[in-house]
């Protein structure tokens, strides 16, 4: 696996951003983050008590509110869908970075030898 590869996955997991910053971020309060954590929509990191947030955390909540907020579906649906969904469905990856992201060359791979 590419060096920058590496960095790009590494940096967009890394826990980095506060429940305050992310409750801003994606335009809910923290408490509706703290409920979505859980019934299990979301998993965040913690650092003792805290609880925190990486890119594709973020990514993931966007889709989360998108679809209770406009698609109007429940929380068991919500649940449902992401967990039939890949990673690059719910964040909408672009075709240039799904060429570069090992999961899914894996996942097509895999696809086109069965």
């Amino acid at each position: 696996m590419p060096s920058g590869l590496n960095k790009l996955n590494s940096s967009i997991n890394q826990p980095l951003f506060t429940i305050g910053i992310t409750s801003n971020l994606i335009g809910v309060c923290q408490a509706t983050l703290r409920i979505w954590e859980k019934k299990g929509l979301i998993q965040a990191y913690r650092i003792g008590k805290n609880r925190f947030y990486s890119q594709c955390n973020i990514d993931r909540l966007k889709e989360i509110k998108r679809l209770l907020q406009e698609e109007r579906i429940n929380i068991a649906g919500v649940k449902s869908i992401l967990k039939k969904l890949f990673c690059w469905e719910v964040k909408r990856c672009s075709l240039k970075e799904r060429k570069i992201c090992p999961v899914y060359k894996q996942n097509t791979e895999a696809k086109n030898k069965s």
